[in-house]
């Protein structure tokens, strides 16, 4: 069994002004290639698609975060073209606020595992995450009124992040390290300076795992 390798990561804060946004991002060679991407914006609109390369991308969840008045997304797609590719999302309207982009590549990834979201809840948010095979990567993201001052993959583990402006403060972007998660329950912690924040977290599977406790590829609670 092996770890998903990390690929070129690509991260944005624009502001659209129109119903779509494209951004340039280099898709890693290699076998069992795969890309997600996470976007967080306005709940005044919401996604209604993705594209790389122009390729369709699947969703995996979009929630409206009402009590932040965001909207946060994922999408991911395997096997997707290699080489240097426009990720394009499509909005219900023109959007004026910036929004949070952050697009990962992986190669040697078998898909998504175990995945989880919580809303607002006051600093420390710590929440668990059953991950479903050994070697797996685990990615998280948090929103909040005030700034994020953490993401820990477990908890006590500080990973790097990029902090995003959409007239709420967006953590997106941190991953477990290379070596990745064992299979069973881990802790994981988000914080902030103050108030409440949400906490979502994805596993990433690698290749050739032997241990799967989640029931089958996708597995969500909301």
């Amino acid at each position: 069994m092996s770890a998903p390798i990390k690929g070129t990561a690509t991260s944005a804060n624009p502001t659209p002004g129109s119903n779509f946004k494209s951004q340039n991002h280099n898709q890693n060679t290699g076998s069992d290639g795969f890309i997600i991407a996470m976007f967080t914006m306005s709940n005044a609109r919401s996604y209604t698609g993705c594209t790389y390369g122009g390729v369709s991308m699947t969703q995996l969840y979009q929630i409206n975060r009402g009590g932040l008045s965001q909207r946060m997304v994922f999408y991911y797609l395997a096997n997707p073209p290699t080489g240097t590719n426009a990720l394009r999302v499509n909005f219900n309207g023109s959007v004026w606020n910036p929004i949070s982009m952050h697009i990962r590549s992986f190669t040697n990834c078998e898909g998504i595992g175990s995945n989880a979201n919580t809303g607002g809840t006051a600093t420390p948010n710590t929440q668990n995450l059953t991950v479903s095979q050994d070697d797996s990567l685990v990615m998280m993201s948090s929103c909040s009124v005030n700034q994020v001052l953490t993401q820990q993959i477990p908890t006590g583990s500080n990973k790097t992040f990029t902090t995003h402006n959409t007239n709420r403060q967006v953590a997106t972007g941190a991953i477990s390290a290379n070596a990745g998660e064992s299979a069973g329950v881990i802790s994981l912690r988000s914080t902030c300076t103050f108030g409440n924040l949400t906490l979502d977290r994805i596993e990433i599977k690698g290749i050739g795992s032997s241990v799967d406790t989640s029931g089958g590829d996708f597995f969500m609670l909301m």
